[in-house]
């Protein structure tokens, strides 16, 4: 049936349904633009750097050769706690006791709890006092070293009094006769410089 008015009759919720869905379809356009530039200038994630396994641990006191230190300590743990000082450390490697000298050195305590509390012989207790235990030797590198600016902060805390200092030509000289290789020289070094410039050679590198 015709209208009189001449007009074709709509269908109000044909013409809304467009609007709608129009509307919805800009909309839904919008937000896969701004996902799009948002991961376009997004930065790729950073990923963390594993950290370096560290190859300049010392063993605690009285340690036995580091093949025979191996078939005995079977990673109990026991010296570690008994550090009075946290001085003892578990490696990451193979949770057997270390000791990180720029970290927090061996303070060669006269009564070497860590020994009496080993109960498998992986450390033995020296033959007469502490002086005669050999964790490393110190080594003095003079290029870093800050010895002819006048510093000589390591001599004093030597527990063996092995470092010396030359002021008549401003140097500093280990005698490894005398080092236990404690490495105080070298955790006082780098806490009065922005470089290490004594760093004691594990024992095992000599044997």
């Amino acid at each position: 049936m015709s209208d009189s008015s001449g007009g074709k009759t709509g269908n109000p919720e044909a013409v809304y349904g467009r609007r709608n869905f129009l509307k919805q379809s800009a909309v839904s356009l919008g937000v896969t633009v701004q996902e799009f530039v948002k991961h376009r200038d997004a930065k790729p994630p950073v990923q963390e750097k594993p950290v370096p396994i560290r190859s300049d641990w010392l063993r605690p006191p009285g340690a036995v050769g580091e093949s025979l230190f191996l078939e005995r300590c079977t990673a109990c743990g026991d010296c570690v706690d008994v550090c009075p000082h946290d001085s003892i450390q578990v490696s990451q490697q193979d949770e057997r006791p270390v000791i990180f000298a720029d970290q927090t050195p061996c303070y060669a305590c006269e009564d070497l709890p860590c020994i009496d509390a080993c109960e498998t012989e992986a450390l033995l207790p020296p033959k007469g006092d502490v002086s005669e235990v050999k964790l490393g030797i110190a080594k003095v590198n003079p290029r870093k070293c800050t010895a002819s600016q006048g510093c000589n902060a390591c001599v004093s805390k030597c527990p063996t009094s092995a470092i010396t200092m030359d002021f008549s030509v401003f140097a500093l000289s280990v005698n490894e006769e005398v080092c236990v290789g404690c490495g105080i020289c070298e955790y006082i070094c780098g806490s009065v410089n922005d470089r290490i410039a004594i760093k004691v050679m594990p024992i095992r590198t000599f044997q």
